[in-house]
């Protein structure tokens, strides 16, 4: 079986930068969506236009420890605990409610972060979006 050109290709061929990975089609809500790639320590490796706009530039989300950016009231111990599963094996997206950490993040609100995997390599991938989490109907 031929594999295609995308499938083997490592960076984007229209900038020659980054790294294309592959993941479920509902780990991602759309094609522009504010997402984040995490390593099973929690470090941040790459981050979306989008994303941001939730929680700054590039240049000073890029290693970060995802734990300073954002926050989840269901418990940070568990929000690591499924980023990290998510990193190191194969998992069905979790979606589960998180704020952003610091003067930008904080101005976004409540977020619903769906976590799931994606790779390779293998890391976890955490899009966030708006959502209804914590508000009265």
């Amino acid at each position: 079986m031929d594999e295609s050109p995308l499938s083997r290709a490592r960076v984007c061929e229209a900038c020659g930068m980054g790294v294309l990975l592959s993941c479920t089609r509902e780990a991602l809500p759309g094609a522009r969506a504010a997402f984040l790639i995490a390593t099973a320590e929690l470090k941040v490796n790459a981050i979306s236009v989008g994303a941001e706009e939730v929680f700054g530039p590039e240049q000073e989300v890029i290693g970060s420890y995802l734990l300073d950016l954002m926050a989840s009231p269901m418990g940070d111990l568990h929000f690591a605990k499924v980023v990290t599963g998510a990193a190191v094996r194969s998992r069905e997206p979790v979606v589960m409610p998180v704020k952003g950490v610091g003067v930008v993040g904080r101005k976004a609100g409540m977020l619903a972060a769906r976590v799931s995997t994606c790779g390779p390599p293998r890391a976890a991938l955490v899009t966030v979006e708006p959502s209804g989490f914590g508000r009265a109907r």
